[in-house]
């Protein structure tokens, strides 16, 4: 890489503006509500997918927001969202499936899923505010997103009571993203 080129400029596809998108993901699951912005020039939720699928897993995409020409080079099998490790979906369109939670005897296979917002916000300038607890949080932490239905925070925290099963949620919006795992409460509206 020469030394007047940018990660910006870089192919979503380029190892080294992979390493560090995985990085921050890395970055925003230890910290949630953190919002992490994406280093690839590229829509958050692909440049996400191109570092955290490959031939091994599984991704639904039931509303065909992956481009066609895409699928190839992220050779992640396809599979129903019930089945899926990861799932890509709308966030401003309420859940209309439960995805996989993992079993007792395996919880990683719950599945991750990642939703497309219109924006995240770290104040409370937006319609859906959120309150964040839990490991990773010293002090409680309000986001608000603007573009996520209610209902997908209602069932999230209905998937993860169960826990160690349950999912992970990534809530992206054009640049940016943020990690909610599964031992993430959040309490919708509360004020930090």
């Amino acid at each position: 890489m020469t030394h007047d080129m940018t990660l910006q400029d870089l192919d979503i596809w380029h190892p080294a503006g992979q390493q560090q998108l995985f990085r921050s993901l890395l970055d925003a699951f230890s910290y949630p509500g953190r919002i992490q912005t994406s280093p690839l020039n590229a829509e958050t939720w692909l440049a996400l997918l191109s570092v955290l699928v490959d031939g091994q897993t599984t991704l639904s995409d039931p509303q065909d927001m992956v481009d066609e020409l895409d699928w190839p080079k992220l050779e992640v099998q396809r599979v129903p969202s019930e089945l899926a490790a990861f799932v890509l979906l709308d966030g401003s369109r309420a859940p209309e499936f439960v995805p996989s939670l993992g079993t007792l005897e395996a919880p990683e296979g719950g599945a991750t899923l990642l939703l497309r917002v219109a924006s995240l916000h770290d104040d409370d300038s937006s319609a859906l505010r959120m309150r964040l607890t839990g490991p990773g949080i010293r002090e409680a932490v309000s986001i608000s997103v603007d573009g996520l239905h209610q209902d997908w925070i209602t069932a999230r925290n209905d998937w993860v009571s169960s826990f160690p099963l349950g999912v992970e949620l990534v809530l992206c919006d054009e640049k940016r993203f943020v990690a909610l795992p599964r031992t993430t409460r959040i309490e919708i509206g509360g004020a930090a």
